[in-house]
């Protein structure tokens, strides 16, 4: 005869805590990585779209990765990063925001690594890490849009 048992974290109070602990991570994760991408976009705003395309260009004009490349990547930059940002602290679609964010910022950590900047590639990636944490906690994020 077999006797079921159950572990303390099976109980209703410890799911409900970790639920309640998940949610706060998804948020401090979208207020996080939301304000990154905002900042990041303010602060490119003054410099203005040929300014952003000129001092990419400027960054990976020794580097193996195509101009025009560069130069495309540059000019949409700006909106990607005001878009994201408010796409993330929204929480529209939150799992599609992560997975996009993702990928942002896993080809701004390629870039990065081509322009020989090792230091913001590895600081990107990390993001990387974060995005994949607010991807696995959205699930509990009570605060979507559209949940």
């Amino acid at each position: 005869m077999q006797q079921e048992v159950l572990l303390p974290t099976h109980s209703p109070a410890v799911t409900e805590s970790l639920k309640r602990t998940l949610h706060w991570v998804s948020v401090l994760m979208r207020l996080s990585l939301g304000t990154l991408f905002l900042c990041a976009a303010i602060v490119k705003t003054p410099l203005g779209i040929p300014g952003v395309i000129a001092y990419y260009s400027s960054l990976f004009d020794h580097s193996l990765l195509p101009a025009f490349l560069v130069k495309i990547h540059a000019a949409l930059i700006l909106f990607v990063e005001y878009g994201l940002a408010v796409w993330l602290l929204s929480g529209w679609r939150l799992r599609l925001a992560w997975k996009v964010a993702g990928v942002l910022l896993v080809s701004l950590a390629i870039g990065m690594i081509f322009a020989g900047k090792y230091d913001v590639a590895s600081a990107n990636y990390i993001y990387v890490l974060l995005c994949a944490v607010g991807l696995f906690s959205s699930e509990f994020d009570r605060w979507q849009l559209a949940h």
